[in-house]
């Protein structure tokens, strides 16, 4: 009698587990969806400016055209709102 209640008790803990496991998965999902990010990382439509932005600051500074200090003040007011 005492071991079929401990197989019972077992099953009832792994499915407590999944399902917070479950939750926990839903909820990163949800988090990236809100956040403008598909599941596999790559940024839904609508981020392409942003991306332009980012992209030509980055060409600028390795070209030498902005310094550092620019770049991360530029850096930091283009990603601020993310």
């Amino acid at each position: 009698m005492t071991a079929g209640m401990g197989i019972w008790m077992l099953l009832v803990v792994l499915t407590v587990v999944a399902l917070l496991v479950l939750a926990t998965l839903g909820s990163v999902w949800i988090y990236r969806r809100l956040r403008g990010r598909q599941s596999d990382g790559t940024k839904v439509a609508g981020r392409d400016d942003e991306d332009a932005a980012l992209r030509r600051l980055r060409e600028r500074f390795a070209a030498g055209e902005i310094d550092e200090q620019e770049y991360e003040s530029r850096l930091s007011a283009l990603t601020h709102w993310r």
